[in-house]
């Protein structure tokens, strides 16, 4: 049994003095665990990437800083496999060995979420998003009369979000993620990326995500 993590990559870049906090969550399940980092405040390579490049480039970079992340992360995890897959192939082989897996990104235009839902799809396992916001909300939970979902169907889901696959400009799910829960039913929850969250990830406030 896997549990599958994406986590915000400003949960790395914003607490490396208190590292081992995060690592200890997710060390601390029973299952083994999967975790896909994000670039957090590396972002900021990705869009001076952007002055110069394409947005191939671009992407590329932002695999470069979620291999960082990743990389960084594994030096406090226990259990963990000692290499960063960078294939679909690569992730079957680590979980075949029964230890903890932090990776980054795969291949260009797929946000941290999608390369989560792939690898979850992978080794069939539940799949829990740690974010910057602790549900998924009808709009921007900073307006006023915002109202949240404590469960949602993917197709409720698409209606939110915009989809929008610039690199590094995620904030939600976006539409690719959305598009392989739904194909492979995927028990999913959405949360705000907290280190209580993480090791209670089943119980704690946040979104179900249903297929449909």
């Amino acid at each position: 049994m896997v549990k599958v993590f994406a986590v915000s990559g400003s949960l790395i870049t914003g607490n490396l003095s208190n590292l081992e906090e995060l690592a200890n969550a997710l060390s601390s399940h029973e299952e083994q665990v999967l975790v896909v980092t994000g670039a957090g405040d590396l972002k900021s390579y990705i869009k001076a990437a952007g002055k110069f490049g394409n947005q191939g480039e671009q992407d590329l970079v932002g695999i470069t800083a979620t291999r960082l992340n990743a990389k960084t992360l594994m030096t406090a995890m226990e259990n963990v496999y000692p290499s960063i897959p960078e294939t679909a192939y690569d992730i079957r082989e680590a979980a075949s060995t029964g230890k903890n897996i932090v990776m980054g990104g795969l291949t260009p235009g797929h946000s941290t979420d999608a390369v989560a839902a792939i690898a979850a799809e992978l080794v069939e396992a539940d799949l829990y998003i740690a974010t910057s916001v602790d549900y998924v909300y009808d709009r921007d939970p900073s307006e006023s009369g915002a109202e949240k979902f404590e469960k949602i169907t993917t197709q409720d889901l698409r209606n939110v979000i915009t989809g929008n696959n610039e690199a590094g400009g995620h904030e939600l799910v976006d539409g690719t993620a959305v598009d392989i829960i739904d194909r492979s039913s995927i028990n999913t929850r959405l949360f705000k990326g907290s280190v209580e969250n993480i090791r209670k990830p089943e119980t704690c406030e946040g979104t179900e995500i249903v297929p449909k």
